[in-house]
């Protein structure tokens, strides 16, 4: 049952970026690069995700405790990454003159 329970819990979350996912690669195949607004929108588009894994994280704690526990870890190791790759994009969004991420 664990395994099984953990199986449903990681193919669940591997659908949880797929806001981010989609957004990103159709800015990206657009041929022009990507745009003030397409990295905008990405961001936006991650905090839907973001929140999504969230949801996850406390459903798959109610499944199991252990599960819950990596998700955690999931989303708390994401969390991290996101404020480094929002400093950076900021600072690369101003070397633009655009503005920063929300």
């Amino acid at each position: 049952m664990k395994s099984r329970s953990l199986m449903l819990f990681l193919a669940a979350a591997a659908l949880a970026g797929c806001q981010t996912s989609s957004h990103v690669s159709s800015a990206a195949a657009g041929g022009n690069g990507v745009s003030c607004s397409n990295i905008h929108q990405a961001f936006t588009a991650y905090k839907q995700d973001r929140q999504s894994a969230v949801a996850w994280a406390q459903l798959a704690q109610l499944i199991s405790p252990a599960a819950g526990s990596y998700a955690d870890m999931g989303v708390n190791t994401a969390a991290r990454y996101y404020d480094q790759i929002k400093a950076t994009t900021d600072i690369a969004l101003a070397v633009r003159g655009c503005q920063p991420v929300q």
